[in-house]
């Protein structure tokens, strides 16, 4: 039996019913075949960047079995800080352990107090909700546990028995963190040698662009080598320096410039909404000597590249023709095609729940 969408009051995310938009099947070797062809590279069909269709077979293939950056070790430094990220449909949170490690869970709840996640909430955009922390809510910033321990805040990820939540799996790579929801996902490179955080924060910057969109337009430049999950490229910054850049599959690209590197984190927050979440990291023992005149050339850097994918995300209307993409825009997209193939096929074909109403009683 169908379960009727105005009855359940949410749409389930059925993989085994596959995934299909603009009379397309998203998951087909046919929907990625141009844009993979490396003699002439193009933006996949406009379905990839403005379907819901397409980021729920994202959730499945690349944010739920990836390994993410989501932030900074030194953002959390003391025991009981607290990190949230939402990956794909799923919220987490990371935390601060009293002997200094770190450990990760999935939030207390995934669809808030609402028994289902409700319509509004399954556009493809985060709702500011001011009642949870669930995988479709906006994540709020870092929460301190301060000298009490965790706060009343903490509530909505932890709940009363923390211990009991389902375990993701992180790590401290390097000076950042990173996290998967897939136990069985090996991570498969070294994190980059001798970097620092050179400040405890990150700093979040919202453009109107398709992750996808943005993750290449941030990683723009000459390729000269791949690694198991990464893509090493030469570009230059819109001021004219050279810069080096290094792009991690699926959500972390790292400019080196200037003495520094700039991290940038990539956390889809619509379908044509990307999040990204910076921090400055440089060499061990050294600082730049204006560290807020950084934060603005990074900045301004971030601005200048990523003009060029909020100009095409705003002219999806009328994307019909294919589009040349490059290097990274290539790359990005086998990684994609090769995640979305390499899936598992759903065992089970039944919901985990239904309410009620939703089974027809």
């Amino acid at each position: 039996m169908a379960l009727a969408a105005s009855s359940a009051g949410f749409v389930p995310d059925r993989p085994d019913l596959g995934h299909r938009a603009e009379g397309l099947d998203l998951a087909d070797t046919a929907f990625f075949a141009d844009g993979l062809d490396p003699s002439a590279p193009r933006l996949l069909p406009p379905a990839a960047y403005r379907a819901l269709a397409f980021a729920e077979l994202e959730d499945d293939a690349v944010w739920t079995r990836a390994w993410l950056a989501i932030g900074l070790d030194a953002e959390i430094p003391a025991p009981g800080d607290l990190l949230p990220f939402t990956a794909g449909h799923h919220g987490i949170h990371v935390q601060r352990e009293a002997e200094g490690g770190l450990v990760g869970r999935f939030n207390k709840a995934q669809h808030g107090g609402c028994r289902a996640v409700p319509l509004q909430c399954r556009t493809g955009t985060r709702t500011r909700c001011s009642f949870t922390a669930c995988g479709y809510s906006r994540d709020g910033t870092v929460l301190l546990a301060g000298s009490e321990g965790p706060t009343p805040a903490m509530h909505q990820y932890l709940g009363l028995r923390p211990e009991r939540l389902l375990p993701v799996a992180v790590q401290a790579w390097g000076p950042l963190i990173r996290i998967t929801l897939d136990p069985g996902a090996a991570s498969s490179e070294a994190p980059p040698a001798g970097l620092v955080a050179l400040a405890g924060e990150t700093r979040r910057v919202e453009f109107a662009a398709n992750w996808k969109l943005a993750a290449q337009a941030l990683a723009a430049g000459a390729p000269r080598a791949t690694g198991p999950q990464s893509l090493h490229l030469t570009g230059q910054l819109a001021t004219g320096g050279a810069a080096s850049i290094a792009f991690h599959f699926p959500n972390l690209v790292l400019i080196e410039a200037r003495g520094e590197t700039c991290a940038v984190m990539l956390q889809p927050t619509a379908l044509g909404q990307t999040l990204l979440r910076v921090g400055l990291l440089g060499g061990g023992g050294s600082s730049p000597a204006d560290l807020e005149a950084s934060w603005a050339a990074w900045q301004a850097e971030i601005a200048a590249r990523l003009a060029p994918a909020v100009a095409l995300q705003a002219s999806l209307a009328g994307f019909g023709e294919p589009i040349v993409t490059d290097a990274a825009g290539l790359w990005l997209q086998q990684r994609i095609a090769d995640s979305v193939h390499a899936r598992p096929a759903p065992a089970q074909t039944q919901p985990l729940y239904a309410t009620a109403q939703g089974r027809g009683c």
